[in-house]
């Protein structure tokens, strides 16, 4: 990998966050796969357990009299955060949720095109299929190949791939499999000059980074707040813009429907809301890890990028995105040494190898053939949770030439934070 120096993000003492006990993950494991379910601080699964007993101390008055009152105030302190208005807010189960909420809330003509991207998430793309064998839509499947020199080519991609027969371009903020991060707010102008609708999926973009919806001027967005918010499982959302708000509907039609996506997403159904309600916990938690409000979500990102380079040179490959990590967030997909994929007959099975015999928790992802290592950056990890997953997988391919000298090296400059 053609770098400068070793290592261009050095580990240094910020690497050390304040947040970093705030986790009950176990101690024998090292855990960088943040990315896939998260993990609930203590203190925000405290407030959850507290809200239980809250409700269940008087569930008629709390479901029935307090609840509504409750989640407009969960609202308005989330549109805050992301930069929009809480009418225009619902709040889903997972991102999931939400592109099922848009995908049913648009009239589909039958010859009507929808594009997603080869690094767009399995889940969604099999709503999407499902939707076009119902209605007689077609699925557009962007191909997106690797490395990318940077977020112009996704964005041409995108471009070249509307016709007049696109109804919708679904883009991700960061994409799973690969988590890179995409021009969103770029290709949602490009659908606006094409009068096509557009939904960005920010399944993990909330907590990653600073997101602004409105400014971004897509149709839609959902996002997850599992993950990178820290918040309870059960806790998305979806926004409308003003173009869309009046047809936009949550899965579930209940009692609510016709007074706005906000009051109808609230009341889908008797369900547990303290996941909801413990979402404030969640945002007073991250916004803990610092200085600023940004500080944890800084950090992670710095020491994502600092692990993309280190492992890239320790494995001697190349990065699928620029070097310098721009097109990251918190999260890292690195190409693994190919010898590995001669040790086992699958990538699931090199993951279940490095969990069993390394208490390593990572994601092994075969794309396009190519087995690759997706890292996750959250408070409770350091430099030397990607230096044990580096030796870890040298030792499988057999000893990359050099990489033990480049595996030493980032040891003694993690050792020096």
């Amino acid at each position: 990998m053609p770098l400068d120096s070793p290592f261009q993000h050095q580990p240094t003492g910020a690497f050390a966050s304040p947040l970093a006990g705030s986790f009950k993950l176990a101690g024998d494991i090292c855990f960088l796969n943040h990315g896939s379910f998260g993990a609930v601080p203590t203190a925000v699964a405290t407030v959850q357990r507290g809200l239980m007993e809250e409700i269940e101390a008087q569930p008629v008055e709390m479901l029935a009299r307090k609840m509504p009152e409750r989640l407009l105030q969960v609202r308005h302190r989330l549109a805050a955060f992301l930069g929009t208005h809480p009418d225009r807010l619902g709040l889903v189960t997972n991102a999931t949720a939400g592109v099922g909420s848009v995908l049913r809330s648009i009239d589909w003509r039958k010859g009507d095109q929808i594009i997603v991207s080869n690094h767009g998430y399995n889940a969604v793309r099999q709503a999407v299929q499902a939707q076009c064998e119902r209605f007689g839509c077609t699925l557009v499947v962007v191909d997106i190949p690797l490395p990318l020199r940077g977020p112009d080519e996704v964005r041409e991609r995108f471009r070249s791939a509307i016709n007049p027969r696109t109804r919708l371009v679904i883009v991700d903020h960061v994409t799973s499999p690969t988590a890179l991060r995409f021009p969103a707010a770029e290709i949602a102008a490009d659908c606006r000059a094409k009068s096509v609708l557009c939904l960005v999926d920010g399944a993990h973009a909330p907590g990653m980074f600073d997101v602004d919806v409105d400014s971004m001027d897509c149709d839609w967005y959902t996002g997850n707040l599992h993950k990178w918010v820290c918040a309870p499982r059960g806790c998305a959302f979806l926004v409308a813009n003003k173009r869309v708000l009046s047809r936009t509907h949550p899965e579930t039609t209940s009692h609510q429907h016709g007074k706005g996506l906000a009051l109808e997403a609230d009341w889908q159904g008797t369900r547990d809301f303290s996941a909801w309600l413990s979402i404030p916990a969640a945002l007073d938690f991250i916004a803990s890890g610092g200085p600023t409000a940004s500080s944890l979500a800084r950090r992670n990102i710095a020491l994502a990028r600092w692990a993309q380079q280190m492992l890239c040179q320790a494995w001697q490959v190349e990065p699928i995105s620029p070097p310098d990590g721009s097109m990251l967030g918190s999260m890292a997909t690195v190409p693994a040494p190919l010898e590995c994929q001669r040790a086992f007959t699958s990538a699931s099975d090199f993951q279940a190898h490095l969990y069993a015999t390394n208490r390593i928790e990572v994601p092994v992802i075969d794309w396009g053939g190519r087995w690759h290592v997706r890292v996750s950056a959250q408070a409770y990890n350091t430099p030397q949770d990607y230096l044990s997953l580096a030796g870890a997988v040298s030792a499988v391919a057999g000893g990359v030439g050099g990489a033990g000298t480049v595996v030493e090296a980032a040891a003694a400059a993690a050792r020096a934070c």
